[in-house]
């Protein structure tokens, strides 16, 4: 199935569309939308049965499964390479699972892609964790995901607690250790998601 170039924006979302122009017209529209409030994003807390189970391929050809993941909270998160959001925000998780790998993994689902992109992408923009392929959009169908970039945050039993559905600011929030919440800390917000550059950290708010 082909798809059709998506627009760069937040809150991308994307389907069966018909004709190009209709895609520039929405583009130009949601571009100036979405860019008035781009801090406004906040995590929400969902009550969801388990999403269903995953096994996909990384670009080496390594299956990863989501259940190697368990006992961890992890974030599951949705991009592609057309989206600019998507692609600002893989710095900020690199930054987040730096500080919280010993209680938390991070997964990223590239989302119908082109291997070869996906590939220059990550060579610009190195990550420490998988980036798997899911080229027919199963996986992001079963999840019922429509907008990208979307991160899920799982309980240790992989049960959904959090979803965010446009690019979110990865540097405000740690992981308690005891419990595997994510706290929001009070720190000023940088301006994008790939801009913190060493501000700093005053403290612990709440727990998300």
């Amino acid at each position: 199935m082909t798809y059709p170039s998506a627009p760069e924006f937040r809150g991308a979302q994307f389907g069966d569309i018909g004709l190009a122009f209709r895609i520039a017209i929405l583009a130009t529209f949601f571009v100036l939308a979405f860019s008035l409030d781009s801090r406004a994003t906040e995590l929400k807390r969902i009550d969801e049965p388990a999403k269903p189970d995953f096994s996909l391929p990384g670009l080496d050809g390594t299956t990863v499964p989501l259940k190697a993941f368990k006992g961890h909270t992890v974030l599951v998160h949705f991009l592609a390479t057309w989206c600019a959001p998507c692609r600002e925000e893989l710095p900020a998780l690199t930054r987040f699972l730096d500080r919280s790998a010993a209680h938390a993994s991070v997964i990223a689902i590239s989302v119908a892609d082109i291997d070869q992109r996906l590939k220059r992408v990550l060579e610009q923009t190195p990550v420490n964790f998988p980036v798997l392929l899911d080229r027919e959009r199963t996986v992001t169908k079963s999840w019922h995901v429509t907008t990208l970039p979307t991160t899920y945050v799982l309980d240790a039993n992989m049960k959904p607690l959090l979803v965010v559905e446009a690019d979110f600011q990865w540097d405000t929030v740690d992981i308690e250790p005891a419990t595997g919440k994510l706290i929001k800390n009070k720190i000023r917000e940088p301006e994008t998601t790939s801009d913190y550059s060493h501000q700093e950290k005053k403290g612990s708010d709440h727990d998300l």
